[in-house]
């Protein structure tokens, strides 16, 4: 064998045996199933770590840092130590030390090879940004080979754990919890329990779906309900029998009965017969048939309110029945019936909170879901608050078309309309004007007939 084959020979051999020196010079693994889980969903609030692992066969620990990212604070934290044998716990009494986002841990006794070991960490408030962090493990060991026990010290840094941003209305609402007037104000029952300032918060968005969906059906439903009515309302008006009968039967059936009854009518009994449509069709053909029948009667009382000389001078100028109706009768008719309809409106948008009893996500829906989970009346409150968005300036509406009606029919306002108040500041200012208008009485119209 010449010098190069020998000298090859050497080197893979001193390879080998390098290999085996540092294979048996080197611990094994000591942990092994390594796992982290958190108990929040988001980000900001206190949440619980649970490190869960395995102690390899022939390695025992006896302490181990947690090692937190930076902006993870561990001030409030405390922890406890859950570690099996087999199926048997062992009582273990551990020792911990925060510095900084690391939380050392010293176990008593030592946990022993082949265990399972579960380190609980509670209150460590995370950043509120959401994202895939690490955890970095770092524990001493004491491993048994044939060179006999070693201790060493090793890293593991593969753990993740993942959260979510919060939403802005439970960021606010966890910022209320720290603010002692909110505190003062939930420590009185009856203020806590009915109007809450962090469900408050937490409430507007997530009734507003519900909102809109309730809209949304009133907006289709109403449109319907007014061609349905004008409908019907000619048919009660018919000279002809059979049409005013169907009308009269109509109308009687309708209002007679109950809006709750109309709607488990059409969502069990239609459905029991076969006819099946999407909750919301059917929830808009309830109230449109439902409000059809009270609108036909404003409708009717409208046309026949109308004087009858109309009708009259109307044919005198050549114009059959439903010209009549169409260019005289019918503009002047919505004049006087808008004020009614508005109020009809109201009541329709107000009935859709019955829908809750048969599963529509309206508003109510929304709200009697986060009352049960809440256990507190404060989405109630918020949800009235909502009503109240639509209802109150279409009640001002109302009144303002009221008076308008009243003075374009009779000239002057209805008697229950509010007079301006003439105090003794405007008195004194209108007699530096005009000392002749200070004191006239305020039944005379003083703007000239304007």
């Amino acid at each position: 064998m010449d010098r190069s084959s020998r000298a090859a020979r050497f080197v893979l051999t001193a390879a080998m045996a390098a290999t085996l020196l540092l294979a048996w010079a080197s611990p094994a693994v000591a942990l092994t199933k390594s796992t982290v889980t958190v108990d929040q969903e988001t980000g900001g609030q206190p949440t619980r770590f649970t490190v869960a692992t395995t102690t390899d066969t022939d390695a025992s620990i006896s302490s181990m840092d947690v090692v937190f990212p930076p902006g993870f604070d561990l001030s409030d934290q405390h922890f406890d130590v859950v570690t099996l044998e087999g199926l048997v716990r062992v009582k273990n009494t551990p020792s911990g030390v925060v510095e900084g986002e690391t939380l050392s841990v010293t176990f008593d006794p030592v946990i022993a090879p082949g265990s399972n070991l579960r380190i609980q960490i509670y209150d460590v408030d995370t950043p509120i940004k959401g994202a895939t962090y690490p955890l970095t493990l770092a524990y001493s060991a004491t491993t048994t080979g044939t060179a006999g026990p070693t201790v060493v010290r090793r890293k593991d840094d593969t753990l993740r754990f993942s959260y979510t941003t919060p939403p802005y209305q439970e960021v606010i609402s966890r910022w209320l919890d720290t603010v002692p007037a909110i505190t003062s104000w939930n420590s009185v029952k009856a203020l806590g329990m009915f109007f809450k300032p962090q469900l408050v918060v937490t409430s507007i968005p997530l009734l507003f779906t519900g909102w809109l969906l309730a809209i949304a059906l009133v907006l289709f439903a109403f449109p319907l309900a007014i061609v349905g009515g004008l409908a019907v309302a000619f048919m009660k008006m018919s000279k002809v029998a059979p049409p005013r009968w169907i009308a009269s039967t109509y109308i009687n059936v309708i209002r007679g009965t109950p809006l709750f009854l109309q709607i488990f009518v059409a969502f069990i009994g239609l459905r029991i017969a076969g006819l099946r449509t999407s909750d919301n069709v059917t929830a808009v053909m309830v109230l449109a048939i439902n409000s059809s029948a009270y609108l036909a009667e404003i409708f009717r009382a409208g046309i026949q309110s109308i004087n009858k000389g109309q009708f009259e001078a109307a044919s005198s100028l050549g114009m059959t029945y439903w010209q009549s109706m169409q260019y005289v009768i019918i503009p002047q008719t919505v004049k006087r019936v808008l004020p009614t309809m508005t109020s009809e409106f109201i009541l329709l948008f107000k009935d859709t909170a019955l829908f809750s009893a048969i599963g529509i996500f309206e508003l109510m829906m929304y709200a009697n879901n986060y009352v049960a989970r809440v256990a507190n009346l404060t989405p109630y409150v918020v949800s009235a608050g909502f009503y109240l968005i639509l209802t109150i300036p279409l009640i001002n509406i109302v009144g303002r078309l009221e008076t308008k009606l009243a003075i374009s029919e009779h000239g002057q306002a209805p008697p229950d309309a509010k007079k301006p108040r003439r105090g003794l500041f405007s008195r004194a200012v209108a007699a530096s004007v005009d000392p002749y208008r200070a004191n006239a009485p305020d039944s005379i119209d003083n703007t000239g007939g304007r």
